[in-house]
């Protein structure tokens, strides 16, 4: 556990970056036949991939705050999912997504991220 808490201590500065805005315009733009089909509920994909970041920033501040049993399950829950698996209705750009480095590398980052800390807060 220790080396996970490690890892997790090191990334942590690697998710500062700002969001990839002109990767999800592109994305947007490239897919647009798609996006035009999502209601207006479904199409929110800049503030979806903020929502799905910021969950796993949050929960990584209580870890690495030692507050692990402060997270809430509803957070937890949702950390159990992946961007595509919690936002599926963008699952149409999942295998192209290596196309927008920016949005990708975030993306990348994110995953391990959660991925980590789900070995801790299980």
């Amino acid at each position: 556990m220790e080396n996970v808490i490690r890892k997790l201590t090191e990334i942590k500065s690697q998710l500062d970056n700002p969001s990839p805005y002109k990767d999800t315009d592109k994305i947007q733009e490239d897919f647009e036949k798609h996006f035009l089909n999502l209601s207006d509920d479904e199409d929110s994909l800049t503030g979806d991939f903020n929502t799905y970041c910021m969950n796993i920033a949050g929960t990584l501040s209580f870890v690495l705050a030692g507050n692990t049993n402060k997270i809430p399950k509803s957070q937890i829950k949702l950390l159990q999912k992946s961007f595509f698996d919690l936002f599926n209705q963008y699952k149409f750009f999942e295998d192209k997504i290596g196309n927008y480095k920016d949005f990708y590398d975030e993306y990348i980052k994110f995953e391990e991220t959660r991925k980590l800390l789900l070995l801790v807060v299980k």
